[in-house]
């Protein structure tokens, strides 16, 4: 609700609504603001974990996958969100978080899932600069796979870096709902 009370700058809140991006509207004005509705993506369609280098990590990286697509309604293709989703956190645990642990540098790299209408987007955020590529697999043991699946398990996955730093490497799983 809008009110007649006023801002610092002598403004009044409601003159603020010409500020607003068309595209946000009203949801700008709203309390609390919504930014992630606004954005295209509500409290109802985000979900975030933190990511540790630790024993049973992929157990609970899983099982917070599950549980999510579980509450979305997820049907078919909760497997596939649920392997994408644990193969970027394994890369983030493998490559960023290790290196982080060894070195001594704070340790921090998160999982986000964004529900959408016919896709749910997996993305891990983490500090190690190192982009992903894909690489050959080594046949002996289970190293240089994850990549190989999120490419085939989504119909999208890339990555970018932040101006902080930060490297974003995501995956769009098409699910039905």
């Amino acid at each position: 609700m809008i009110t007649d009370s006023y801002e610092p700058g002598g403004g009044k809140l409601a003159d603020l609504a010409g500020l607003v991006p068309l595209e946000i509207g009203n949801l700008a004005l709203s309390n609390p603001p919504d930014w992630g509705l606004a954005l295209g993506v509500s409290a109802a369609g985000f979900a975030a974990k933190s990511l540790r280098a630790e024993e049973g990590s992929g157990v609970r990286v899983r099982g917070f996958a599950r549980a999510v697509m579980g509450q979305w309604g997820v049907a078919a293709s909760e497997e596939r969100v649920v392997t994408v989703a644990w193969e970027l956190a394994a890369n983030a645990i493998q490559h960023a978080l290790r290196a982080d642990v060894r070195s001594g540098l704070p340790s921090r790299a998160w999982l986000g899932l964004v529900r959408r209408d016919e896709a749910v987007i997996c993305a891990v955020t983490d500090c190690c600069p190192t982009p992903p590529s894909l690489r050959e697999p080594d046949l002996m043991n289970s190293h240089g796979r994850g990549l190989h699946l999120v490419d085939r398990l989504s119909s999208h996955w890339g990555w970018s870096r932040s101006p902080s730093g930060t490297k974003t490497v995501w995956a769009r799983v098409p699910a039905t709902w």
